[in-house]
Parts: C-alpha cells; sequence; structure tokens
C-alpha cells in the first residue's frame, strides 16, 4: 500500500467499516440483544482497538435536547483486520431495567462506533425498547383509568441517583379533577417505583380565582399488586393520585 493511501485511511477514505446486525430490533428491559458486528477491512491493514455498542436517545437540558449515550456495551479486545478480510464479533448484552424505553417522544438508536488507528467508523441502527412486565402493567393501569400519555422526555437526573431518569406525562379524561400526572420510573425484575407528581392547576378563567397546586409522593409497585392485574393497579393509582 502506498504512503498516501495510508494517509487517506489514516483520515477515514480506505478505512475499515463497521455495520451492526440485529437478531431483532425489538427488546424488553432485561432481556438481552443479540447480534454481531461486521467488520470490513479497508485499504490497509488497521487494528480495531474495541468496538462499542451505544444506546442513544434525546436527553432534554432546559431550552434545548442533545443526542447522547444513555447505555455503553464494549465488545472484545484489539482485532487486526487486513485489507478487505471480513471479521465478525457476536454479541449478547442484557438491556438494563433503567434503560429508556421507545415512547412518544422519546426515539431509541443503536450507535456503533470503533476506535481504529485514529479513525471512528460508525453505523446507526433502529432500535426499540419495550416496558418489560412491571412497567406495562403500571402502563396499563393508566390506560385503564383514562390517562393518556401525551409525551415522555429523558432528562438528567437531579437528586435520584441516576445519571438519566425518563418522566412520563399523561393527560386525565375531563372531570377527573386533575390537571396533570407524571410518574418518573424506576423499574426492577419484579416491580418498579415511581415518582408521582399530580398537577392540580385551574385552566382559563378559574385560574384566576384558584392557586397552583403541585404535590409529589413516591409509589413502590409490588409484584402482588402487578400479578392482580391492570384493574388493580388503576384503582390503587387512582388512589394515590387522590393522595398526592
Amino acid at each position: 500500500m502506498s504512503f498516501l493511501g495510508k494517509m487517506l485511511a489514516s483520515v477515514g477514505i480506505g478505512a475499515a467499516r463497521v455495520d451492526t446486525r440485529l437478531d431483532r430490533t425489538e427488546v424488553r428491559l432485561g432481556e438481552n440483544l443479540r447480534g454481531h458486528v461486521l467488520i470490513e477491512g479497508g485499504n490497509v491493514a488497521q487494528t480495531i482497538e474495541y468496538v462499542a455498542l451505544h444506546v442513544m436517545t434525546r436527553v432534554k437540558h432546559d431550552e434545548h435536547h442533545d443526542n447522547e449515550s444513555a447505555l455503553e456495551f464494549r465488545l472484545g479486545g484489539p482485532v487486526d483486520v487486513r485489507p478487505g478480510e471480513r471479521v465478525e464479533l457476536p454479541f449478547d448484552v442484557t438491556v438494563p431495567y433503567h434503560a429508556p424505553l421507545s415512547l412518544p417522544g422519546t426515539d431509541v438508536w443503536l450507535h456503533t462506533g470503533a476506535s481504529v488507528s485514529g479513525v471512528d467508523p460508525t453505523d446507526q441502527d433502529r432500535l426499540v425498547i419495550l416496558p418489560n412486565a412491571p412497567v406495562e402493567a403500571l402502563l396499563r393501569g393508566a390506560e385503564r383509568l383514562g390517562l393518556r400519555l401525551r409525551r415522555s422526555e429523558v432528562e438528567r437526573a437531579h437528586g435520584w441517583g441516576r445519571g438519566l431518569v425518563q418522566e412520563l406525562e399523561f393527560h386525565p379524561p375531563y372531570g377527573f379533577g386533575v390537571t396533570e400526572v407524571e410518574m418518573v420510573l424506576f423499574p426492577g425484575r419484579d416491580h418498579v417505583e415511581v415518582i408521582l407528581e399530580v398537577d392540580r392547576r385551574a385552566r382559563g378563567v378559574a385560574s384566576l380565582f384558584v392557586g397552583e397546586f403541585e404535590s409529589r409522593s413516591r409509589w413502590h409497585v409490588t409484584p402482588d399488586l402487578i400479578a392482580r392485574g391492570p384493574d388493580a393497579v388503576a384503582q390503587e393509582l387512582a388512589r394515590r393520585i387522590r393522595r398526592t
């Protein structure tokens, strides 16, 4: 390989490429994400120092949003790739319970990056992270109450001991007695912790006579409650909203 070829590869022209291929693009919290990363050698021999899978999402910062890595999985160690060679790196990683969910307002995708002698070939793939059984039971319970999920946003945690948290905003039906219900979820294998915030602010002309009122409480949704089904979850959620 000529000096020109090596120089071009050093800035990414004719360098190695990566392509992540997932066994399936949908995965639930706590399940394993499987697939392989295909590395195709470029015009010169190069050393893959590492391959990293990043679960990406949009993170809210005050008045703007940034694309950020919510999770990172590093694969393998240094791998030498000859010109034109194809190398496969299989992976089988567990999606943690605190991963961001693919919900209205929150997009999730997989970004693959490789450190290759100063060059970073990348690849992006569609990814859908679904709730596990406890979170699904909670969402179905909220739906039974008539709460409509308006949007979700991923934010930096403040005082909750996590780097990122996902906040879900629900719009209640007319006559429900509250303006808005928000939840921050901390899922586990068989339960989910919920920060429940209820907004009772009046709207329109009534807001001239009624002061703003927001309150917050913490709720541990137990395995026993979840096992009783969405109707039981809905009843307990309604009680919590009244008390909050």
